[in-house]
C-alpha cells in the first residue's frame, strides 16, 4: 500500500502499470498529494475502516485479488459513509453484466480500459469542477 499525508482520492487498483498511469493522470490533474493507492479489495475495506474521513473519490478495478471490485462497490454502497462517494470504475470487463450490476450499486462512471485520456479528464472534471481549471 502507497500512502500519501492527506488521502482524499483512493486508488483500488492490483496492476502496477495501470495504477502508474492512473495516478500519472491524477497527478497532472494536481490532486497527487491526495492519492493513497491500495492493490486489493480486503485492503481497501480495511483501510476505509480505519480511516475517519471518507475519500472524496474511489477509482477501483473490478477484476481485483480476493474481493472483487463489485463486491467492494456493494460494500461500499450499503455504508452511509460511502454512499455518496464517487466510485469510477476501470475495467478491462466486455461482460454486460458487470456493467448492470455496477450501475445497480450506483457507481458513478464505468470506464473500459485501457482508459482514454478524454474520457479520463472528462469524468475527474465532472467530479472535480476545480480540476477543469488547473488545466
Amino acid at each position: 500500500m502507497e500512502s500519501k499525508s492527506t488521502t482524499q482520492i483512493l486508488v483500488v487498483e492490483d496492476d502496477a502499470n495501470d495504477s502508474f498511469l492512473l495516478v500519472r493522470e491524477i497527478e497532472r490533474a494536481q490532486l497527487e498529494d491526495h492519492v493513497t493507492v491500495i492493490d486489493n479489495g480486503r485492503d481497501a475495506l480495511n483501510y476505509l475502516a480505519s480511516t475517519e474521513t471518507p475519500p472524496l473519490a474511489i477509482f477501483l478495478d473490478l477484476y481485483l485479488p480476493g474481493l472483487n471490485g463489485i463486491h467492494v462497490l456493494e460494500k461500499l454502497r450499503h455504508d452511509p459513509r460511502y454512499k455518496t462517494v464517487p466510485v469510477i470504475v476501470m475495467t478491462g470487463s466486455v461482460d454486460p453484466n458487470d456493467l448492470k450490476e455496477c450501475l445497480r450499486l450506483g457507481v458513478t462512471a464505468y470506464l473500459p480500459k485501457p482508459v482514454k485520456l478524454s474520457s479520463f479528464i472528462k469524468t475527474v472534471a465532472h467530479i472535480f469542477p476545480k480540476v477543469e481549471s488547473h488545466r
